[in-house]
């Protein structure tokens, strides 16, 4: 999997204004359904998938959640990515109880399953350099955010594909 595949730079999102982790996840589904990425059965698979296993990373420094679901739902593999207008919370992928606020949402929607765990270890090693999530919250453009993660995710899956 190449980063060019799931990466477009329509579908990353320089300030999505909403008010709770219900209302981004619904906001990015309604996109991704939108544009034919997903079915109409995504948004529900992933808000339930949210209750039962939270995605919520509890990192040092910035928070991001990566919400995803099953394959079963998609249509084209893409990944969506949405830095929030002001922090929102979601509960931690470790504890459900601990509540962290997000500011960065990565929502991924993979049509083969066995690429799931792949994607989520690429992103999860990529999310952990403070320095590339700072950057992308600092980047004065959508365009800027997304050669920021172009790059930075496209090293990770190239590192993990050798």
């Amino acid at each position: 999997m190449e980063i060019g595949e799931i990466l477009k730079e329509n579908c990353v999102l320089e300030r999505l204004d909403v008010k709770t982790r219900e209302e981004a996840l619904s906001a990015m589904c309604g996109i991704l359904f939108s544009r034919g990425y997903v079915k109409d059965s995504f948004c529900e698979a992933i808000l339930e998938r949210e209750r039962l296993y939270p995605s919520g990373l509890p990192m040092e420094g910035h928070k991001i959640a990566i919400p995803h679901t099953d394959a079963e739902h998609v249509n084209e593999s893409v990944l969506l990515f949405a830095r929030l207008a002001h922090p929102v919370e979601f509960s931690s992928m470790g504890d459900p109880d601990e509540k962290i606020p997000v500011q960065l949402v990565s929502m991924f929607a993979l049509k083969e399953k066995k690429k799931i765990g792949f994607l989520l270890d690429v992103l999860i090693n990529a999310y952990s350099d403070n320095d590339t999530l700072d950057a992308v919250l600092k980047a004065p453009s959508a365009k800027e955010m997304y050669d920021i993660l172009y790059k930075s995710v496209g090293e990770k899956m190239k590192d993990k594909n050798s």
